[in-house]
């Protein structure tokens, strides 16, 4: 099958595919808790998997060793050592992101209470999130990915919204961390102005 088969998609299938691929990684690791540690504990979650139709990516189950927004592997280094290509200049939102993940897993294991650990976890799982999904966004070829590029930008501005719930939530359950959440929110809302900004250049293409 033609790997480029979705390249005529526009942002409301890619969309749909998207959220199809959530609710499948949702479904993984639900399944992962009884299937942990058994023989062939992939082949395993991989059959349920697949008895979903709804969980299964437009295109078929090999889908997912190709596409590249579902296992990326395109970081991996080559097994004969060929020399690597000059890494995609990104611009400040994903180095930005980068440097508040780091910044809130420090704050986590220094300062947020035991009883706040979830939470905090939480907001760390978010950043996580986040940064891999602008990182696509960016990385997208908009003259062939312009439907995906475009969806992927949505969803990066959804998730940094979600993000900043996170935080204020967690700002009012521990105080103390008052300060420092305000800083993260403030900083996030210059890179959703950033964001915001290329996906409106996108859609103007």
């Amino acid at each position: 099958m033609n790997h480029h088969y979705r390249n005529n998609w526009n942002e409301f299938q890619w969309e749909r595919e998207i959220r199809r691929d959530e609710r499948r990684i949702s479904c993984y690791f639900g399944e992962l808790v009884s299937c942990l540690d058994l023989p062939g504990e992939e082949e395993l979650i991989g059959g349920i998997l697949g008895e979903r139709p709804d969980l299964v990516p437009t295109g078929g189950p090999d889908v997912l060793r190709r596409e590249r927004m579902f296992f990326r592997d395109g970081d991996d280094e080559d097994d004969d050592g060929a020399e690597n290509t000059a890494p995609v200049r990104r611009g400040n939102a994903v180095d930005c992101l980068d440097a508040l993940a780091v910044e809130w897993n420090l704050a986590v294991v220094s300062r947020l209470r035991s009883d706040a650990f979830l939470p905090g976890l939480g907001v760390g799982c978010a950043y996580a999130k986040l940064l891999a999904r602008v990182a696509d966004f960016i990385d997208a070829d908009p003259a062939s990915e312009r439907g995906l590029k475009i969806s992927l930008g949505k969803r990066a501005l959804a998730d940094l919204n979600d993000l900043i719930g996170g935080l204020r939530r967690l700002a009012g359950f521990q105080r103390s961390l008052g300060s420092e959440i305000n800083s993260h929110i403030a900083r996030l809302v210059q890179v959703r102005e950033q964001l915001l900004d290329l996906l409106i250049r996108e859609r103007s293409r």
